[in-house]
Order: structure tokens, then sequence, then C-alpha cells
């Protein structure tokens, strides 16, 4: 027998020591594009295909990702795994609800460990804009790295607790949360909560990470594409503690 903790709620994913960030959008990129409303033009940087998975061994890397700013700009531009969007600071800073002139330099830090690059720039209004592109697809830990930087991954883990909390909380502020009952066919509206510690088989264990692991992955296919999708806030996280009665 194992003692199994489990935690299943509902925005960005972080299981084990893996962030997964899956929100959906259209970006247009790689090619020279005429911004009629800003009289501008693109021009990409030469296209080099990010990594599907970037294994992190740095702790630079993981302090950028403890300060919420920077964990939500690294979320917008890490939407959609297979089509990256490219945006600039002011895009971001529309996207996020964020003064432009706060977004600098949570940017710039991002840059410099490498979570994010320059992927284009353009002219607009005679000043040249960058704009920027997740580095990697999805984030991994190398074993043993969280444990090395227990400090360190315990800010990083909180901040994305925090978003969890705080997308929540304010969706029932604002009533953008149902209540009541729902008709059928809008059932998957209602918020889901549960948090528990079990006490199960190994066998069952394993197969309860399984089917977690289905999950995400069946998230992590999804194209992205589709206009008439709903926002889905997200997280999911088991592990499974060594038995002192062991």
């Amino acid at each position: 027998m194992v003692v199994f903790g489990l935690l299943i709620m509902a925005s960005s994913s972080l299981r084990d020591s893996h962030v997964i960030v899956i929100i959906h959008v259209n970006m247009n990129d790689g090619m020279i594009v005429r911004i009629w409303q800003d009289e501008s033009m693109e021009q990409p940087l030469p296209e080099v295909e990010p990594p599907s998975v970037r294994n992190v061994a740095d702790v630079d890397v993981l302090k950028a990702m403890a300060d919420p700013t920077r964990l939500a700009i690294l979320a917008a531009l890490m939407k959609t795994p297979h089509d990256l969007p490219v945006m600039s600071v002011k895009e971001l800073a529309a996207e996020l609800g964020q003064p432009q002139t706060k977004l600098y330099r949570h940017v710039r830090q991002l840059e410099a460990v490498g979570l994010i690059k320059v992927a284009s720039t353009r002219m607009v209004s005679g000043i040249l804009e960058q704009r920027y592109q997740a580095c990697q697809q999805d984030l991994m830990f190398e074993r043993g790295f969280l444990a090395e930087h227990a400090d360190e991954s315990e800010a990083a883990t909180q901040t994305a607790l925090d978003r969890y909390r705080e997308g929540l909380f304010e969706a029932l502020r604002t009533g953008r949360l149902p209540e009541g009952d729902l008709p059928a066919e809008e059932s998957y509206r209602k918020p889901l909560l549960f948090m528990s510690d079990l006490r199960v088989s190994r066998a069952k264990a394993a197969e309860l990470k399984r089917k977690l692991e289905e999950v995400i992955d069946s998230l992590k296919d999804e194209s992205g594409d589709d206009s008439d999708g709903v926002p889905v806030n997200l997280l999911i996280g088991c592990y499974v503690p060594a038995d002192p009665h062991a």
C-alpha cells in the first residue's frame, strides 16, 4: 500500500516537475505581413524550430518563473504548443491587462535566461518593435533538480498556485462562474474542485497517474484553432511520498 496525494483543480498545469501551459489562440508569423492599422512591415528573424521540451537545469530559470508577471508572460507565449504565438510587449500588455511599461523588465529577464527570444521585428511609427516567442513548447525539470533547489522550487510552485487561485476567485467575484443548475449541454461550465489524501494500492496509484497523464497529453495535442472553443483553467498535480509505515 502507498499514501497517495492528489490535487485536481481547474489553470495552467504543473504536474510533478513538469510545467505545461495550454490555452488557445491563433497568431500569424513567419512571413512578411502588412499590418495596415500600424502602417508597418514585419521582418521575421531566421526561423529556428523551438525544441518541443526543454530540460531545465539552471536555477536562474526557476527564479525567473517565480514571479507572477513573468509566469503570466510565459503562459501567454506558450498558449499553443504546436504553433507558438509571436507577440510584442504592447500585445502582451493588452493580453494580460497590464501596463506596457511594467512588462519590459520582465520580458528582458525571461529573454536573459533563454525562456523567450526575439522572433521578429517591425517598424511602427518609426520605432523598431520587437516581437517575442517562447523558446520551447514545454518545460521539464531534470531529475533531482527541484529537490536540490527546494526554496526556489517552492517559490515557483507557489506562484503557479497563486495564479490559479487568483483567477478562480476573480471569476467568482465578477460573476463569470455559473450559479445554480445548468442545462445538460452546458454542464461542462460547472467548476470542479477535488483535493484528497488517499491510501490506495500501488496498482491503483499507477493507474491513476497514467490516466492523469493521458488527460494532459490529450490537451497538449489540441490544435487551438476551435473558434467556438471555451477557455479552460486547469491545474493537475499528484505526488506519492515514501510510506513511513512500509
